[in-house]
């Protein structure tokens, strides 16, 4: 028997990837799909650096941080969540929970004194796991989506989705990655 193609289903360009929401497929935004990338390539450059820590380099201060590189990594992981709701929100057109860099400052601090000496493969793990999230949103968004424009942090400029995602979901492990190979250069392996 032959199967029948679905009248309502668009077939995508050869060697396109698909996305869909509520049972309709659509070709996959070729930027959103490179934003994904990105940012799993910067996921997993900052989990190869983390997870082979020692467990003094592990527990280290990070002075620009002002916190230990537990914290700081348990940070990174906690954020893509906040983040990509943040920029998926905006993205559709909803309201967005605006930081100020006195409230994320302060957020931070809280954290950096309550995970400074969290578990390493517990956070390894969320770190992988809020990724995935992170990057399957961020294939879901066509090009339409991706221009939309909003604020997130106040005291930034009004940034397109895709200006977000790529300064702040991808920028995010590769900066604080700085301070944590910085933190634990001369710490003994």
């Amino acid at each position: 028997m032959k199967q029948r193609m679905n009248p309502l289903m668009t077939p995508a360009p050869k060697g396109a990837a698909l996305s869909g929401t509520a049972g309709k497929e659509t070709a996959m935004s070729e930027r959103a799909q490179t934003l994904a990338d990105r940012f799993e390539q910067a996921n997993e450059e900052f989990v190869a650096v983390v997870s082979r820590l020692s467990e003094a380099q592990w527990r280290a201060y990070c002075p620009e941080e002002d916190r230990t590189v537990a914290a700081l990594a348990r940070h990174v992981a906690v954020g893509y969540a906040v983040e990509i709701d943040a920029f998926r929100a905006l993205a559709e057109g909803q309201p967005v929970r605006t930081w100020t860099r006195a409230a994320l400052a302060e957020v931070n601090a809280e954290d950096g004194s309550a995970y400074a000496d969290c578990d390493e493969a517990e956070t390894v793990q969320l770190l992988q796991r809020e990724a995935a999230a992170a990057a399957a949103v961020v294939r879901s968004l066509s090009d339409e989506q991706l221009a939309r424009s909003g604020v997130y942090v106040e005291e930034l400029p009004t940034m397109t989705v895709d200006q977000w995602i790529e300064r702040v979901l991808v920028g995010h492990p590769e900066g604080h990655l700085r301070s944590i190979r910085a933190a634990v250069e001369y710490q003994p392996v």
